[in-house]
């Protein structure tokens, strides 16, 4: 029950507030400071934890009911940044469980200050010049994809799935005139359109289309021949011929710019010429719609026109033609209709900062029209965004995602792109010497996925494939161990290693999922020699362990198998 005047609260709570003075100015490094000084500390720095995996959160409960008033700021900023405790340090050398990149300091203190002044990016009355850079870098970014730079724009939003969001979307339009103001059902005489995928396309794909109403089971995945190769374009074509021979509209075609697991890139540039065809003997009105998705290997783009023959970076000739093959794929996006830049991934800002670009602005500006038409720039505060997902929109994203790209530059971010490559290659060269066979040896992008050998058991993945659904089970058992005492999860305070833990990287005979484990060196801070000296822990840990297995009276623990979709 209240028993003060409100008068009095408000005097309390006014110092926690931004003041029209701005005092923020001085006293938001210090409350920054305490905040950082309530942490874990760090003594390792390659060390992949903040504090200890899996920590006690019993602290919670005692925040279970909503305080009657203002309470202790230093008690709630401590508590609030205990939340932190046992996250893992994405910059860290070991911290290697996905794609997560060191964020730019700078990213950091620009989205702290964006975040003083809460610009709403719906409006530039509201948002002063964050529209006029979130134009510029929709340009940059086609420039990039070898767009014309006028014709095409993009929109900062909240992660790859969105931007599979938005191309289902504009797709729609296309196949559907008139959806926008009169729906699916009367726009398509009852036939639901469907979304063509190859198997390589994010699993997020199923939720967009069932967001959008058109239902899980209207993607369409065409498979190519294993999880390393790109799609057949016939196949995908004769895919879209039966479909559209049936009458059955096709709301876009996604393909992939790059998975994480295998660098698998389908060949858009073939893939559109088949629709072409497809077009033309069909007598369509239009052409699918295709989105490339290249949430993750968009920084690819920066090699397009690097001098290959000279190498003025004196990148490795591994490496080099790692970079060389995979960028000519993905600069095929040229002949795509739309892609996904993932700033949060492979561009060194922190969650979440995505770009969906499309080459023709009109669609994009249209989305919520019945026919696409140009868009009309106008002065400073005369401009109200009608074609976001969101209304509330940050201007933090836009402004952190403007500022890496004109910080690094083309060379920084090829630098960037090539050390992690390289490390990744290092380990690939290393692992297998200490019983990690090497399962993706093709792969051109970051990731390298490996199979622990168990003591007694197969030598081989593949023989293990082979294997019973008791050997299968017993050796996934391993696998989850050895991840968990790489991982600290154990207690384990040497060489602690967040490695990426794939349930079904595999299939035996008989259906079962066999695990493994992946390996993503994303840390600006890691290279070749550190590359070495973690590979080795690893192998001393697994040595450690592998003896303990043998000597050990029963069976490992039961494995979780349904915490990660892989």
């Amino acid at each position: 029950m209240s028993t003060q005047d409100y008068r009095e609260v408000l005097e309390e709570i006014r110092p926690r507030l931004v003041d029209p003075a701005e005092r923020v100015r001085d006293t938001l490094p210090d409350r920054v400071r305490a905040a950082f000084a309530a942490l874990p500390r760090i003594g390792d720095p390659d060390d992949p934890w903040l504090g200890q995996p899996e920590p006690d959160r019993s602290w919670l409960r005692e925040y279970e009911r909503l305080p009657s008033g203002p309470t202790d700021a230093d008690e709630v900023l401590r508590a609030a940044t205990a939340g932190l405790a046992g996250q893992f340090r994405w910059f860290a050398p070991t911290a290697m469980f996905n794609i997560g990149p060191a964020p730019l300091v700078d990213s950091i203190a620009i989205r702290a200050v964006v975040d003083t002044y809460s610009p709403n990016a719906l409006w530039d009355f509201c948002s002063s010049g964050v529209l006029a850079m979130e134009r510029q870098l929709g340009r940059q970014l086609a420039a990039l994809a070898g767009w014309a730079t006028e014709e095409a724009a993009g929109v900062t939003t909240f992660g790859g799935k969105t931007g599979l969001t938005y191309a289902v979307r504009l797709g729609l339009n296309r196949c559907s005139p008139g959806v926008s103001s009169r729906g699916v059902v009367a726009t398509t005489g009852g036939r639901t359109p469907v979304v063509i995928a190859t198997d390589h396309v994010h699993d997020s794909l199923e939720q967009v289309c069932s967001l959008l109403g058109l239902g899980s089971r209207a993607v369409v995945r065409v498979p190519s021949a294993g999880p390393e190769v790109p799609v057949d374009p016939g196949e995908l074509g004769r895919a879209v011929a039966d479909l559209v021979g049936r009458g059955v509209p096709i709301a876009c075609v996604v393909l992939s710019g790059g998975d994480i697991g295998q660098n698998a890139i389908d060949p858009v540039g073939a893939v559109v010429r088949e629709l072409d065809r497809v077009r033309a003997e069909h007598d369509m009105a239009y052409r699918p719609f295709v989105h490339f998705d290249t949430a993750v290997s968009w920084v690819w783009l920066f090699f397009r026109d690097y001098d290959f023959a000279g190498n003025p970076l004196g990148v490795d000739a591994t490496t080099l033609a790692q970079l060389r093959t995979a960028t000519a794929a993905i600069a095929e996006v040229s002949t795509a209709d739309s892609m996904t830049v993932d700033f949060h991934k492979t561009g060194c800002v922190s969650y979440a900062a995505t770009v969906y670009v499309v080459r023709d602005a009109a669609e994009l500006y249209s989305v919520n029209e019945d026919e696409p038409r140009p868009h009309e720039w106008r002065p400073e505060g005369q401009n109200l965004v009608h074609h976001t997902i969101e209304h509330s929109r940050s201007g933090a994203p836009v402004l952190a995602s403007w500022l890496a790209l004109q910080s690094l530059g083309v060379d920084g971010f090829r630098s960037y792109l090539a050390n992690m490559l390289a490390t990744n290659n290092r380990y690939r060269e290393l692992l297998p010497q200490y019983g990690f066979e090497l399962l993706n040896p093709a792969t051109t992008g970051l990731c390298s996925i490996y199979w622990p050998v168990a003591p007694g058991g197969p030598t081989t993945f593949d023989e293990l494939l082979a294997s019973n659904s008791t050997t299968i089970d017993d050796a996934n058992r391993y696998t989850y161990a050895l991840y968990r005492i790489l991982g600290g999860f154990e207690g384990n305070p040497y060489a602690r290693v967040v490695l990426g833990y794939l349930p079904a990287q595999g299939r035996g005979r008989d259906g079962d999922p066999v695990a493994g484990l992946r390996l993503l060196p994303c840390s600006a801070f890691t290279d070749r020699d550190t590359a070495e000296l973690h590979a080795q822990r690893m192998g001393e840990v697994k040595k450690g362990f592998d003896v303990a297995v043998r000597y050990r009276e029963g069976r490992l623990g039961r494995v979780p198998l349904d915490h990660v979709p892989e």
